[in-house]
């Protein structure tokens, strides 16, 4: 199965058997309210089909709604403790690891915005441009799941 969109990862999640946590628009909305913000397409997407729940998907994350309001202020701390650079005003984090990875995306960067990531201990001394949170979130699938054969 090719992946090139959060509904084929959907597809690709509800095919190994896990059970998807959508979130409703009211719940989107609130997010929306709590930063003052209008969230990009594809995370939009992401939240309505998974934004609750997915199973092993980026379990061990903080990506889940029950997180989502905490992550600005943790990706704060992370810059703060690391040194980095600020985040530019409209950056929105989205994940984080175990509290020694972050990423974000800009919110003036469109629909399928360009992801930074930071992790510690890996040499970086401050957040790197990646590809789109599209590509970041089938990464993480492939991280999620061993057994899938890489293809994006």
């Amino acid at each position: 199965m090719e992946i090139k969109s959060v509904a084929d990862i959907a597809e690709c999640l509800k095919k190994k058997g896990e059970k998807l946590h959508s979130l409703s628009d009211a719940h989107i909305r609130n997010i929306e309210q709590f930063y003052g913000v209008s969230l990009p397409g594809v995370y939009r997407q992401f939240l309505s089909l998974m934004g609750n729940g997915a199973g092993r998907y980026m379990l061990g994350s903080a990506v889940f709604y029950d997180h989502i309001l905490l992550l600005g202020e943790w990706g704060k701390e992370l810059i703060e403790e690391n040194e980095l650079s600020a985040a530019p005003p409209d950056a929105f984090f989205f994940w984080m690891h175990q509290g020694y990875q972050a990423a974000y995306f800009k919110l003036s960067d469109g629909d399928d915005p360009p992801v930074y990531f930071f992790s510690e201990g890996e040499a970086m001394i401050d957040f790197v441009k990646e590809s789109s949170l599209t590509n970041f979130l089938i990464d993480q699938l492939f991280m999620s799941y061993s057994d899938l054969p890489y293809s994006r």
